[in-house]
């Protein structure tokens, strides 16, 4: 240190505020070595007058600073080591005056305005403060007053690099590096900090009190612990040294594991823990609802995952005891990463169930088995499809193999041949293509267009090419939950063959329809291929008439949408996603991928013409539906064309004038679309069945008679840009229901109430909750509470969560936080913030 460095660390010195009764600063600088004898008389601070002190004049020095000059800043400078008190004329002067040193320590007590009470602790650092990166990161961690935990704590966090001082996130990147297989850090704080200053503050702040300063046995302790609060069942013996009773074990690991900046760091460190616990070979001691709620580890995820799909692929029952497995699954650390899983497990399950519900498939009428289909049957469409799409988003598609031949045989071979066969019965009689109560597809543009066109009120149709029933549910209900407005459900029954070009005519306004000798289909004598002449065929009821593509609506802008539709007062779009994705034998295998798309899409249209047309009145509807399985049916099953000549053929079905009778068919007289008499029929392949055919591409078809293809749905959504915000979905409310806003352990149980069952305008809620200091420093573990409750009664309403404190001192004069997230806003997230008082009877730790 050179003199001008002296200079600076004396002038701060006096700069300091003077203690409690004192007018002036007194400041004793022996210089042991004499190393500034030489330099002292250049040394000039303003305001101080510098006295040299030696052997022989340290009576005469007492007596110019005890009478002599009783008011001014004074330095003694001494070029000799400081004397025994007992020898010191000085000693009582020293007491009540400031000392000044030249060495390392000193000089760190000074600059960083740190009591000399504390330079036992500070001399462990001198290598660590040679550093000015170092020391500029200690300084601004503003740590005064100061303690010994606070520096040890400060040091520790900026070798770590911390933007703040805290053990936790020290420990955190310590235990990062081990499962990295790295040491920097703790390489770092043993060359320039205190390991044993370290392992103390473990010790302290986690109850670790194994003899060996080990990370290993830490991350252990830490992770068994975790372990211990949410298994039903007992650790293996040797574990259980491991389980500490300090509540900081749980809380550290809880907010490690749900913070998502972390996720892969915690996993890898999850991982390295397993291994060391050979955690694989112990999961199957336990029986499942013994680690239902266990998220420490992911291979609970892998066991539970297993065991259920093994269990059902044995179609073993108990779905609704799975279903209930995974629903609690949802709120765990795990979740996302094995969403695909539990989904693909959740649907074969429902499918399961619905297929043991429904087993006889019961419908004595054709109108009874329509209607059945129409409120009950549907479901199993429903699952399968959602069942295939988590299926073949798996990564390890393996294991669930089994899972996949059950749920596929129970589909193909029970439920679409029993429905389908059922449903044939009844059109064997040679009845007319109809059934009673239910509006013809033929009908659609009487029963819903008329009237607005009469009215002159503007309507818009769209027509999505295969959106069948079961996917149409789902569609209003998410208009229903999305869109400022109200979305209703009909149905139709559709035309036969249920194929694209008789299903697109049906739906325009027309008195008769006419199948020509080349398959094209005419009304009023304009052929209905092709917008151009659709458009036609609307302006015959209305010249303010328009046909239009999806893609054509998409690609305008707000103002182009504005003046395209201008004055038109019935519009039809045509979109097509998932019939272009089906009827291709290269991607049939996506049409479920599709329908997700198409629902997209659709919404998406929906809110395009709200916004920017103030659209009020919309119609969805299809052409026709659809069977899709993902086994190709056998040759066998397939049905012989035999020699018969038609007007059009196709998978499903041949329209032919030929008086033709096929084995396995049945035939269909097209008399039903036309008051004109036609020699035109449909031969259809019983049940399921296919004409054999060239080519690939059997698993998606339509253009029979089956229900999937004929359920026609009509999704009626009405929008009015002045309807209260009411229309528009809400999420449901969720309230504590504690009364007491004091804790007084540990562990504390709360009880959640959500207010109001989930329906049609009243969506999920989705929220983490977790207690806060008034800085917003968590000092608990995180609960994710999920209020997605449908039932009107409210004690199936009721969330029970449990919350553990951090063992450390809390002050009951303070003001704590529960506090609510709602992380899916993008602004306000915080739901609720709820102060409490904490009050611990017992102090802090406990056993669990």
């Amino acid at each position: 240190m050179n003199l001008t460095e002296v200079k600076k660390a004396l002038e701060r010195q006096f700069a300091r505020e003077l203690s409690q009764g004192s007018v002036r600063n007194i400041v004793f600088w022996y210089d042991e070595e004499g190393i500034f004898a030489g330099d002292i008389d250049c040394l000039e601070l303003e305001g101080v007058k510098i006295i040299k002190l030696y052997d022989n004049n340290m009576f005469a020095v007492k007596l110019y600073i005890e009478e002599t000059d009783t008011a001014g800043n004074l330095l003694v400078y001494s070029p000799l080591p400081r004397p025994a008190n007992k020898e010191n004329w000085l000693a009582d002067t020293i007491k009540y005056s400031q000392t000044f040193s030249t060495d390392e320590t000193s000089l760190n007590l000074l600059n960083f305005k740190i009591d000399s009470a504390l330079r036992h602790v500070v001399a462990r650092y001198k290598l660590f403060f040679r550093n000015s990166e170092r020391c500029k990161r200690f300084e601004g961690y503003r740590l005064a007053p100061y303690t010994e935990t606070k520096i040890d704590v400060g040091v520790l966090s900026a070798l770590s690099k911390l933007p703040a001082p805290n053990l936790d996130h020290v420990v955190r990147k310590l235990l990062i590096e081990l499962a990295n297989g790295e040491t920097a850090i703790y390489d770092s704080i043993a060359r320039f900090g205190n390991v044993d200053a370290l392992w103390t503050l473990i010790q302290k702040a986690y109850g670790y009190n194994f003899p060996e300063q080990s990370l290993e046995k830490l991350a252990i302790m830490l992770l068994v612990t975790h372990l211990s609060h949410s298994i039903n069942g007992n650790l293996p013996k040797e574990w259980q040294t491991y389980v500490s009773s300090n509540s900081n074990c749980f809380v550290f690991v809880d907010n490690f594991m749900k913070n998502t900046r972390l996720w892969d760091a915690y996993n890898k460190l999850a991982g390295f823990v397993a291994d060391k616990l050979n955690l694989s070979g112990r999961i199957p001691e336990w029986n499942i609802d013994e680690i239902i709620d266990c998220d420490t580890f992911e291979e609970f995820d892998h066991s539970i995952i297993s065991r259920i799909c093994e269990r059902i692929s044995l179609q073993a029952g108990e779905y609704e005891r799975y279903r209930k497995v995974i629903h609690s699954r949802r709120n765990r650390r795990y979740y996302p990463q094995f969403e695909t899983e539990y989904d693909a497990l959740l649907y074969a399950s429902e499918f399961l169930e619905l297929g043991r519900k429904h087993a006889g498939l019961p419908g004595l009428t054709m109108a009874k088995l329509f209607e059945n289909y129409r409120e009950a049957y549907y479901k199993l469409d429903g699952s399968y499809r959602h069942f295939l799409l988590s299926y073949d988003k798996l990564a390890e598609q393996d294991g669930f193999i089994p899972l996949f031949e059950k749920v596929e045989n129970c589909y193909t071979n029970w439920y679409l041949n029993e429905l389908s066969m059922k449903w044939c019965a009844f059109l064997d009689d040679g009845t007319a293509w109809q059934v009673p109560g239910v509006t013809p597809q033929q009908g659609f543009y009487e029963k819903y267009v008329r009237r607005f066109v009469s009215d002159n009120e503007r309507l818009v149709v769209i027509i999505s090419d295969g959106l069948r029933y079961e996917s149409a549910v789902e569609l209003n209900a998410m208009l229903n939950g999305e869109q400022k407005g109200t979305s209703k459900l009909d149905v139709m029954l559709g035309v036969i063959p249920s194929y694209t070009p008789l299903g697109m005519a049906s739906l325009l306004p027309h008195k008769s329809i006419a199948v020509t000798d080349k398959a094209d289909i005419v009304i009023d004598g304009i052929s209905t291929k092709g917008t151009e002449n659709r458009e036609k065929i609307l302006k015959l009821v209305k010249e303010e008439s328009i046909a239009i593509t999806y893609e054509n609506v998409m690609s305008l802008t707000k103002r182009q949408m504005a003046e395209k539709f201008s004055g038109m007062k019935l519009i039809y779009i045509y979109h097509n996603t998932i019939d272009a994705r089906g009827d291709n034998a290269a991607t049939e295998h996506e049409v479920f991928e599709a329908t997700e798309k198409c629902f997209r899409e659709l919404s998406g249209l929906v809110r395009a013409l709200r916004n920017n047309i103030s659209a009020i009145n919309i119609l969805i509807t299809a052409d026709h539906g659809y069977i899709y399985r993902r086994t190709p049916l056998a040759e066998r099953d397939k049905t012989p064309r035999e020699d018969a000549i038609g007007i059009e053929s196709k998978r499903r079905f041949i329209l032919t004038k030929a008086d033709v009778h096929i084995q396995g068919t049945q035939a269909f007289s097209l008399n039903y679309l036309a008051k004109d008499k036609t020699d035109i029929r449909a031969i259809i392949p019983r049940a399921t069945n296919c004409f054999k055919a060239q080519g690939s591409g059997s698993c998606y078809v339509h253009g029979g008679t089956s229900l999937q293809e004929v359920v026609i749905p009509v999704v009626k959504f009405k929008s009015d840009k002045n309807l209260s915000r009411s229309m528009s979905a809400k999420k449901v409310s969720l309230n504590l229901t504690n009364l007491s806003r004091k804790i007084t352990s540990v562990i504390t149980h709360l009880t959640f109430f959500q207010n109001e069952p989930v329906g049609e305008k009243l969506l999920p809620l989705r929220v983490t909750a977790y207690f806060a200091d008034e800085a917003g420093n968590r000092i608990s573990n995180e609960n994710i509470i999920i209020a997605e409750s449908t039932s009107s009664n409210p004690g199936k309403r009721t969330y029970k969560e449990k919350f553990t404190l951090k063992d450390m001192a809390y002050d009951k004069a303070k003001e704590y936080y529960l506090i609510l997230k709602d992380e899916d806003e993008l602004v306000n997230r915080e739901y609720a913030r709820i102060p409490f008082v904490i009050d611990l009877v017992f102090g802090g730790s406990i056993q669990f």
